[in-house]
């Protein structure tokens, strides 16, 4: 079996478990965490990262900390492109909110700022005096938006998304899950155009703890309360006294000692992402499809896609890599056809739509061998040479 995304570990990654393990700092205490929210703030580019115990949490508590500072104690809006996982969508209304479904760009993965923007001016009214968007319906405030940058893509140049947050006086929320390695044009790392960016370490992701994430920030007041939230908002050590409602959602020592090696060998696993890249690029020749990349960044290649030109052409070659072992994936369903967000379902969203009954994504991890990139490639193509 060739699957989709593998982990990889090594003695390294193993003795730092152990050295956590045998020290007894097994919990949400311990020196590995320090270490790696200093390291990974270091290589993202920011003053401040907070670890916790998977992004799905990071961009609930990153709602949490966001209502606070704007003192919002009743439901709110916050816009995201349907075409993600759908723990995006879970984290705004766990945190209490509703989340607002936008189309994707034509041909495109990723968050459109152009129908972002066509949103908010046709669904919301600017209170000038209070400076923030009131729905017009529920007039619930729109509290933020939050692009996604899926498959390590990304969402929108930064410029760009720090002009339409000026534009519109609005916090941008970054879903950066899958985007650990995936810089700006400008040489930033994704992550830094926000208030905050939430980072996933799932067993699928290129750095892994297995389960866990990050937030990351520049601004030092958030990333203290969003600290102190994660820790139960405890003030007293010793008496355990509590000044806020706070969560358990701190990453475990234990983990954090596996990222801290992780992180060390990042750099050469994105060089090997992009090889298999462009092998997929080399191998993949035909005019019936395309192998999807953007001009606005440099990826991390997360998980290569292709767009074929129809759906019964995505299909024929999606079985045949099921029937020889090899895991394919269609992209998620769009939040907006879910079941669970049913009350979305009369949206018509033409180009999330169109893009996720045509696009397919590979094998792509780090240790998958030339042969087997060029393997699935040929299956693929034979797959789809009758049409």
């Amino acid at each position: 079996m060739i699957n989709l995304h593998e982990p990889i570990f090594d003695t390294e990654d193993e003795n730092n478990v152990l050295e956590a393990l045998r020290s007894s700092w097994v919990s949400t205490g311990g020196p590995f965490i320090d270490k790696f929210e200093k390291s990974f703030a270091e290589f993202i580019g920011v003053k401040h990262a907070i670890s916790v115990c998977n992004g799905t949490i990071g961009l609930q508590l990153s709602i949490e900390a966001l209502k606070i500072r704007y003192q919002v104690f009743k439901s709110f809006d916050i816009i995201l492109p349907s075409l993600t996982f759908i723990a995006t969508a879970n984290a705004v209304v766990h945190s209490g909110g509703s989340a607002k479904f936008i189309d994707v760009d034509e041909n495109s993965l990723q968050f459109s700022i152009e129908n972002l923007r066509k949103y908010i001016l046709s669904n919301y009214e600017y209170k000038a005096d209070n400076k923030f968007w009131i729905n017009r319906v529920t007039f619930n405030r729109l509290l933020a938006f939050m692009p996604v940058h899926i498959m390590g893509w990304s969402a929108a140049e930064s410029h760009l998304l720090k002009g339409i947050s000026e534009e519109f006086n609005l916090t941008i929320l970054e879903d950066a899950a899958e985007a650990l390695g995936t810089y700006n044009l400008d040489g930033s790392h994704i992550g830094n155009s926000s208030l905050a960016a939430i980072f996933s370490f799932n067993g699928n992701k290129i750095l892994t703890t297995g389960g866990g994430g990050m937030i990351t920030t520049n601004d030092s007041e958030f990333a203290k309360h969003l600290k102190h939230l994660s820790t139960t908002a405890k003030n007293d050590n010793l008496r355990f006294v509590h000044n806020e409602i706070g969560y358990n959602f701190r990453l475990v020592n234990l983990l954090a000692a596996l990222g801290c090696s992780q992180l060390k060998k990042l750099k050469s696993r994105l060089v090997r992402k992009k090889e298999i890249f462009n092998l997929y690029s080399k191998f993949l020749n035909s005019s019936f499809l395309t192998l999807y990349k953007q001009q606005n960044c440099e990826s991390n290649y997360w998980l290569n896609c292709v767009v074929f030109d129809s759906f019964n052409l995505r299909e024929k070659a999606l079985t045949t890599l099921i029937e020889n072992n090899i895991q394919a994936r269609p992209l998620w369903t769009p939040c907006h056809l879910q079941p669970a967000y049913k009350t979305n379902n009369n949206l018509l969203l033409k180009s999330t739509e169109d893009m996720w009954n045509r696009t397919l994504s590979l094998p792509s991890s780090p240790q998958i061998l030339n042969e087997e990139v060029k393997m699935i490639s040929d299956l693929i193509l034979l797959s789809i040479s009758g049409k």
